[in-house]
C-alpha cells in the first residue's frame, strides 16, 4: 500500500447503518500530497522553494506513483507545490477507492441514480487491515518520540491531521486524548524522522541530512495543505464548491461494514468477494 491507500482506508469509517468517507472535502488534496511524500521519501523528487524537482527519474515499484513521477518530469516549466496541489483532479478519491478495491481492502457497489449520476456504496471494509494502520499511528503519537517510528508513519500521521481525519481515526469521547496528542505532534517541531539516532556514529552527518530532508518534506506538504484549505474556506466558500458531492451515496441498501476499534460504532458485515 502507498501512503495514499493508507490515508483513504483510514478515512473510511464503519458505522451502524452505513460506511462513509470522512473529510471527503479535503481528502483528494491530501491524497495528492501523499504521492509527493512517497516520491520524496523514495529519493525521486525534492520540493524546492519555487518548484518540484525530479532528482531521480528511475521507475518506482507502484504504477500510479511512477505515472506521477513521469508527469512531474514532463511538466514544463516544473510546477510549484502550490500549483500541483491546486490542480488535483476531482476524481482522485474515486481512483484511490478503486485501488483499495483491487487490493481487496474494500468492497464497493456502483450504480446510477435517476439523474444518471454515478454513485458509490462502500459495502464492507477490511477491518484488520485498518486496525493495523491504527496501531502504527498509535506508535507515533503515544510514544512522544519519533525515534521509534519510520518516516512514512510520521508522514501518514501528519497527513491524517492536515486532512481533518483525526475524528475518523480517534472518534468520540474515547479519542479525545489521542486527537490532542496528534494535534500537538504535528503543531510543534516534534516530527523528527526515525533516522535521527538510528544510524551509527560514523553516519551521523548522513543521518542528519536525511532527517532534515524528510522533516522538511513533511512540513512543506502539511503547511501547503493548510494554506490550501484556508484559501478555499475564506469568505465562506467551502471546499465543496470545487468537488462533485454526488459521487458518494449514504451507503448501500442492506450493506454493512465491520465494527472497528478505537470507538468505531457499528456491527459486523461481510467481507466476501
Amino acid at each position: 500500500m502507498t501512503t495514499g491507500d493508507e490515508l483513504l482506508l483510514l478515512a473510511i469509517v464503519p458505522g451502524r447503518r452505513r460506511i462513509r468517507i470522512r473529510a471527503e472535502d479535503r481528502l483528494r488534496f491530501a491524497l495528492r500530497a501523499s504521492e509527493l511524500a512517497d516520491l520524496g521519501l523514495a529519493g525521486r523528487i525534492a520540493l524546492g522553494p519555487r518548484r518540484i524537482e525530479v532528482t531521480d527519474p528511475r521507475r518506482v515499484e507502484d504504477r500510479r506513483l511512477n505515472n506521477v513521477l513521469h508527469s512531474l518530469g514532463a511538466t514544463a516549466p516544473p510546477p510549484s507545490l502550490k500549483d500541483w496541489l491546486r490542480r488535483t483532479p476531482r476524481s482522485l478519491a474515486t481512483e484511490y477507492l478503486s485501488r483499495l478495491e483491487d487490493q481487496r481492502a474494500v468492497r464497493v457497489r456502483r450504480w446510477r441514480d435517476p439523474s444518471g449520476r454515478k454513485r458509490h456504496d462502500i459495502l464492507s471494509v477490511d477491518l484488520p487491515r485498518r486496525q493495523a494502520l491504527l496501531a502504527r499511528l498509535d506508535s507515533v503519537i503515544r510514544s512522544g518520540s519519533a525515534t521509534s517510528t519510520t518516516d512514512r508513519d510520521l508522514t501518514l500521521a501528519a497527513l491524517v491531521q492536515a486532512a481533518g481525519l483525526a475524528p475518523a481515526v480517534y472518534p468520540g469521547l474515547r479519542g479525545i486524548t489521542d486527537r490532542r496528542r496528534l494535534a500537538a505532534l504535528t503543531a510543534t517541531g516534534r516530527l523528527a524522522p526515525a533516522t535521527a539516532g538510528a544510524a551509527p556514529a560514523a553516519d551521523e552527518e548522513l543521518a542528519a541530512a536525511l532527517t532534515t530532508g524528510a522533516d522538511a518534506l513533511t512540513r512543506q506538504l502539511t503547511d501547503e495543505l493548510s494554506d490550501l484549505y484556508a484559501d478555499f474556506t475564506t469568505g465562506g466558500h467551502g471546499l465543496g464548491h470545487d468537488l462533485d458531492p454526488g459521487s458518494w451515496s449514504e451507503g448501500g441498501a442492506g450493506g454493512t461494514g465491520h465494527h472497528g476499534g478505537h470507538g468505531d460504532s457499528g456491527h459486523s458485515g461481510h467481507s466476501g468477494w
